[in-house]
C-alpha cells in the first residue's frame, strides 16, 4: 500500500485526432439487431444485383449471344459527295438501293444501318445512276468491271478462350 500512495500520477492521454476517433467508432464492437422487413430487403437487393452480374459472366448469358451469327451491330455509312440523291446497297440488301442517306450538312450523306455480323461489300448510289465505292473503306473488284467497298464486322465482345 505504501507503494501506492508513492506513485505519481500518469500524465493525462493526448485527445486522439478527428480520423481516429471516427475509425474507433465505426470498428467499435455493439449490438446489431435487423428486422426480418430489412433483411428480406437486404437478400433481395443482393439478388438484383447478383442476377444481371451472373448473366453477364455465365456462359449462356448475353456474351454468347452476341457472338452469334445473328447478332447485329450498328454501322454508319457516309459518302461527301455533290448529289440531290443518295441510297445504300450492298449484299446485305440483294444489291438493291434499300437506304436512303439523309444530308446532314451541304454535301455530306450518312445513314446508320444495323447488319449482322460478316462480310459485307455495298456502294452508294448517287442520283440513281452512279455507283460509286466508299472511299474510306477497302475496295474490291465487282467481277462486272467496277468496284465495291467492303466491311467485315465482328463481335464487339472478344470471344472467351
Amino acid at each position: 500500500m505504501s507503494r501506492i500512495a508513492n506513485l505519481e500520477p500518469l500524465p493525462p492521454k493526448k485527445r486522439a485526432g478527428a480520423i481516429k476517433r471516427l475509425a474507433d467508432q465505426l470498428w467499435a464492437p455493439r449490438q446489431i439487431s435487423i428486422r426480418p422487413a430489412f433483411a428480406l430487403a437486404a437478400a433481395v437487393a443482393v439478388v438484383l444485383v447478383m442476377v444481371p452480374y451472373a448473366r453477364l459472366t455465365s456462359p449462356g448469358g448475353p456474351e454468347t449471344d452476341r457472338g452469334s451469327a445473328d447478332a447485329q451491330v450498328f454501322v454508319q455509312f457516309r459518302l461527301d459527295a455533290a448529289a440531290s440523291r443518295v441510297q445504300l446497297a450492298g449484299s446485305f440488301t440483294n444489291w438493291e438501293p434499300r437506304f436512303d442517306l439523309r444530308q446532314s450538312a451541304p454535301g455530306i450523306w450518312t445513314i446508320t444501318v444495323p447488319l449482322t455480323q460478316g462480310v459485307h461489300d455495298y456502294a452508294f448510289v448517287v442520283d440513281g445512276k452512279r455507283w460509286i465505292p466508299d472511299p474510306y473503306a477497302p475496295q474490291i473488284n465487282d467481277g462486272f468491271g467496277g468496284t465495291n467497298s467492303r466491311l467485315a464486322l465482328m463481335s464487339p465482345v472478344a470471344p472467351h478462350l
